[in-house]
């Protein structure tokens, strides 16, 4: 007699319950995202569409920062409240898949004849962890640089469909204006937040998704000359051109986007993430065009990589009750159900979603104020090739050495080439 697996059994079960009893499932959903932002609508929608199957789905909202993922994955652990939550960070993923708190798709997928190739792109297999997938990854990350469109015409400047680092840098001090507290910055690099920003969105449309590695993982490679430029060119914005704010008053002011870039106080920012505050013109009260411009290149190449990746990683507790329905809620909202989302900012990555309805549901209530085209081509258009991570050993311990020695740069107290140099010997002993 053939054994079955209690994984299948599992499904059966659920599937059976789903669809024999009459009692209604109420799945439970945790994300990072506002309500408002959209996950209320997606929530809304989906208990209207499925109402006469039964099913509903009520969402809860974590921050996703250190403290509110360690609330997620306590909650996990725990037991079976929680049905489907979404994971941000690869780090994290591969730590709720290897520690059972995120379901294995496998069995399901199989069963359903789902490719996640086919629905969301080549990209999709490298967020399976140690060969299995553990998500659906619904949104494709797609940055580029957010710049106040009223200030580059006022100057003179077009919107750059592609750019170098120098050429950036050049523009950042062109559109730099006044001192004290009147003062205009050209660009702000939000360091306080992520002082990685630089190496993850300019660097890697040089050198591939793994730029703190050489080839292999053995070794970092902190002192590759495409490194120094990046860093010394931030560093030098910040503090010889001063076309940048600090890192220092970045952090002891805690500066932020909204307060920087939507007051007027810089001509530029990093990424797209505000457009939530920029369509919010009751809390941050602005009348000027936000446009999109892609982020420059270190080096000119002619066949370079575009920053991207997958993201919000919709996963399934492996303790759920109701694995089928929240099963059910994944494909949906994957496939079909993120618009309201869409309006906040986020990409829908399925192969589903038409490129126009998306820049709709982005420009909708903001028609004065954002820059449709450059949205549209810096954000939403697909690219011919991502810069996709695929290193991460000893990934934490050399991202805190990373932090700590450029932190020493952007205050002035070591050059970027020994910071840098300083990084790379004390990271490689972490592969050693």
């Amino acid at each position: 007699m053939r054994r079955v697996s209690g994984f299948a059994f599992l499904v059966f079960f659920t599937f059976a319950t789903l669809f024999l009893s009459a009692a209604p499932i109420r799945l439970v959903m945790w994300g990072g995202v506002p309500p408002e932002a959209g996950p209320q609508a997606v929530c809304d929608e989906f208990n209207k569409e499925f109402a006469s199957q039964g099913i509903s789905v009520e969402y809860e909202r974590y921050v996703n920062d250190e403290p509110g993922n360690m609330k997620l994955d306590t909650n996990l652990l725990a037991g079976g409240d929680i049905d489907l939550y979404m994971t941000y960070v690869p780090d994290y993923l591969k730590k709720r898949a290897q520690g059972k708190m995120a379901l294995d798709l496998s069995a399901l997928l199989a069963r359903d004849k789902y490719d996640l190739e086919k629905a969301f792109g080549p990209m999709a297999k490298a967020y399976f962890i140690d060969g299995k997938p553990y998500s659906l990854p619904t949104k494709i990350d797609q940055y580029g640089l957010v710049v106040n469109k009223n200030m580059f015409d006022a100057a003179g400047i077009p919107l750059p469909t592609s750019w170098t680092i120098d050429e950036f840098r050049a523009v950042a001090k062109k559109l730099t204006k006044g001192e004290g507290p009147d003062k205009v910055y050209g660009m702000f690099f939000n360091s306080q937040q992520d002082i990685l920003y630089p190496i993850n969105y300019f660097l890697v449309q040089n050198v591939g998704g793994d730029p703190i590695y050489k080839a292999g993982g053995k070794e970092t490679a902190f002192t590759d000359p495409l490194m120094v430029k990046t860093i010394k060119t931030v560093a030098e914005m910040m503090l010889v051109d001063k076309s940048a704010p600090t890192h220092a008053d970045s952090v002891s002011q805690k500066l932020s986007q909204e307060g920087m870039f939507l007051s007027g106080k810089s001509a530029m920012t990093i990424g797209p993430w505000i457009i939530r505050s920029i369509k919010d013109t009751t809390k941050y009260p602005h009348d000027f065009v936000s446009a999109f411009v892609p982020y420059p290149v270190v080096a000119k190449s002619a066949n370079p990589w575009f920053q991207g990746g997958l993201g919000d990683h919709l996963c399934i507790n492996p303790k759920s009750r109701n694995i089928e329905a929240a099963w059910v809620f994944a494909k949906w909202y994957a496939e079909r159900g993120m618009l309201p989302v869409a309006s906040g900012g986020r990409v829908p990555s399925h192969v589903n979603f038409n490129k126009d309805a998306i820049a709709n549901a982005f420009m909708a209530g903001a028609e004065k104020i954002l820059d449709r085209p450059s949205l549209k081509a810096v954000l939403i258009d697909s690219k011919p090739r991502y810069a996709v991570p695929s290193i991460t050993t000893k990934l934490p311990e050399i991202r805190k050495v990373l932090f700590e020695e450029l932190e020493a740069i952007y205050l002035g107290k070591k050059t970027p080439e020994q910071g840098l140099k300083d990084a790379k010997v004390r990271s490689d002993a972490f592969l050693k």
